[in-house]
């Protein structure tokens, strides 16, 4: 006997009189956060954005995940496009969701962890203007935060209030930036969320 739900629909019926517009869907994203190692440092990999929003500052490799595309292959997808880097088994560190956290529009990013042995050749492609590795180092007094990335001549910071869960990690919906010169989005936090997971 075919299942019937509490309206007696059977699958079939429920399909037919579903309606997928009823709930708004968010953006998918992805995101790679690349460590590696340079001078007994950590570094970091980021891109210089060639478009809106955030023009010109600096960010993860990543973007949109498209229909019928996987995270993890729209994350080495994104990856390989606008650094030439290729690594095909990135693994899920978090999945970001906080309101407002992008102005083009509610957005849910996937964001994937890769430690590499040493940083690796790259230039900026696709959508992305630039790309290097960026040494990490931060300060903190209490809950606030102090993040700065340099490579070369390039100079980025932010500050940040950090919120922790009764665990421990960092809380990144209720953790805020409090002032950010030429790091994108929420990345700052993101940056400092995993290098606590070195």
């Amino acid at each position: 006997m075919e299942k019937v739900n509490k309206n007696g629909q059977t699958l079939e019926e429920f399909l037919e009189s579903y309606d997928p517009t009823v709930y708004r869907k968010p953006f998918i994203t992805v995101d790679n956060i690349v460590f590696s190692m340079a001078d007994d440092k950590p570094v970091v990999l980021l891109i210089k954005r060639g478009n809106h929003p955030c023009i010109g500052e600096w960010a993860f490799p990543g973007g949109y995940v498209n229909e019928n595309e996987s995270c993890e292959a729209a994350a080495a997808r994104e990856l390989k496009e606008e650094t030439g880097l290729e690594l095909n088994e990135p693994e899920q560190l978090v999945t970001v969701s906080t309101p407002h956290r992008d102005i083009r529009g509610w957005t849910v990013s996937n964001c994937f962890f890769t430690v590499i042995e040493s940083p690796e050749p790259v230039a900026g492609k696709d959508d992305a203007d630039d790309a290097d590795w960026f040494t990490i180092d931060y300060a903190a007094k209490d809950d606030l935060y102090e993040l700065i990335l340099k490579s070369g001549g390039k100079f980025l910071r932010a500050k940040m209030n950090i919120v922790r869960t009764r665990v421990g990690t960092i809380d990144l919906n209720r953790s805020e930036i409090t002032d950010c010169d030429g790091i994108a989005f929420d990345h700052a936090k993101l940056i400092l969320y995993a290098i606590e997971k070195l």
